[in-house]
């Protein structure tokens, strides 16, 4: 039942055995890239799973001292920076040529002219 037998009257025994012996040769190529597909995609799955486990190996030896990094920042540097910033606003505050360089950096958000500061020269 696998090898009907079609005949036609106009077609020649020979022609018929080279369409299946073509026939059988692709049907091994389709084979062999399919295992060859299967064997490639394995690898790659075994490299990845390597690659995540060195990863999470390295993250766990650096973890302690990015987390010992992060606690200086937040308790040393931030909030001087903070003050850096909060100074930057006051003197916006009392010299008014100064806060477009402050909105262009997005730090005048709270700055407004000192009573004492001159009003600009009104546009004409």
């Amino acid at each position: 039942m696998d090898n009907p037998d079609i005949k036609s009257p106009g077609v020649p025994e020979a022609e018929v055995s080279q369409l299946e012996s073509q026939v059988a040769a692709l049907q091994h190529l389709v084979t062999t890239l399919l295992v060859l597909l299967v064997i490639v995609s394995g690898t790659l799955s075994i490299f990845l799973l390597r690659q995540w486990q060195m990863a999470r190996k390295d993250l766990g030896a650096i973890r302690p001292s990015a987390l010992q990094i992060i606690a200086d920042y937040n308790k040393e540097r931030a909030p001087r920076m903070d003050a850096f910033l909060d100074k930057l606003k006051d003197y916006g505050r009392t010299h008014p040529d100064f806060v477009p360089i402050l909105v262009r950096y997005g730090l005048a958000t709270n700055v407004a002219p000192a009573a004492g500061a001159a009003p600009s020269a009104p546009k004409k």
